[in-house]
């Protein structure tokens, strides 16, 4: 029975914004999220800019605390730990960021960075980090070492400075990564390369890892499963290739359109691009948070908000239309 790593249940993550007529309000940037990551899968997380991704993965890792709902890490529920109670959860849950610059000390050579983390917790003696930090540079491929382990993060390309942020984070030997748009800043050229090492590590240390991403079209490099955000809510879930050749929530489907058509006979072909925008994280619709958008709204779509259900094996969808 595969184990299951991570696993968030009607998780709520909400900013207080101001009192409103003696009224709190929130900023609702996650909304009643559950799902599940078993050891060694890679989960997509994919949606428009702020419907939530981002802040469900720094609530997964315990760097924003959640409103409400509970989250259990390999069987044990780390939810209302405090922050010395988790470093034994910082050693083994790790992320890597969208821009490689700005979450790379400039002051600090590649070596100094690679070695803060193992410093931190108090691994190893010296020399068994180097030896630590020279594997971990062996495993993104920045070699031969010594021509990169004092050079500072100015001095290398996006993808280089990019490949750091990722031995960054496994020289940790984490069993849990997300990774927050890992290739939003690089060159189209050097995506798919960064995408295929990220596999290529996960496969070999048998990481879980959350993929974050608004582009649809890279998911099939990296994952095995996608779940769609929207308005901070999970609106379908399954396996990628079965969501991608099959979208069922009207969301997705328009997310599925929206993907450029390499070919160009299509180039000049209208898509269906969804009237309006999405919805205030503040004062969200009621019912389904899609009802505004949707082309096949019903009545019951803005009285009654769906819950996710599965629709077939390992298919889930938020969408009165398949009830």
């Amino acid at each position: 029975m595969t184990e299951t790593v991570l696993s968030v249940k009607e998780l709520r993550t909400w900013f207080p914004v101001r009192r409103f007529f003696g009224k709190s309000l929130y900023v609702k940037a996650v909304d009643g999220v559950s799902l599940n990551i078993d050891a060694g899968e890679a989960l997509a997380i994919v949606g428009e800019s702020g419907s939530g991704k981002t802040t469900l993965g720094k609530t997964c890792l315990m760097l924003v605390r959640p409103y409400s709902g509970r989250i259990i890490y390999r069987g044990k529920d780390i939810t209302d730990l405090n922050s010395n109670d988790l470093l034994w959860y910082r050693k083994e849950a790790q992320i890597i960021y969208q821009d490689p610059f700005s979450s790379l000390s400039p002051f600090f050579t590649i070596r100094r960075i690679l070695e803060e983390p193992l410093i931190i917790h108090k691994i190893a003696s010296a020399d068994e980090r180097l030896a630590m930090i020279e594997r971990a540079m062996e495993d993104v491929r920045l070699t031969p070492i010594e021509e990169f382990s004092d050079k500072y993060p100015h001095m290398l390309s996006g993808g280089q400075r990019q490949r750091v942020a990722i031995a960054r984070a496994l020289i940790m030997k984490p069993k849990f990564v997300v990774a927050d748009e890992p290739v939003s800043m690089l060159d189209a050229s050097v995506r798919v390369e960064i995408l295929y090492l990220l596999r290529q590590l996960q496969e070999k240390y048998g990481i879980s890892f959350m993929y974050i991403t608004h582009d649809v079209a890279t998911v099939k490099y990296f994952s095995e499963r996608i779940a769609i955000m929207y308005g901070g809510k999970v609106v379908e879930q399954g396996p990628i290739r079965e969501v991608i050749k099959e979208p069922l929530h009207p969301y997705t489907q328009a997310l599925i359109d929206a993907i450029p058509d390499p070919d160009p006979k299509n180039r000049f072909n209208i898509r269906k691009v969804p009237a309006g925008e999405a919805p205030d994280p503040i004062n969200p619709p009621t019912g389904c948070r899609y009802n505004p958008r949707c082309p096949w709204v019903k009545d019951r779509c803005i009285k009654e908000g769906p819950k996710l259900f599965e629709v077939e094996a390992k298919r889930e969808v938020a969408c009165f239309l398949y009830t």
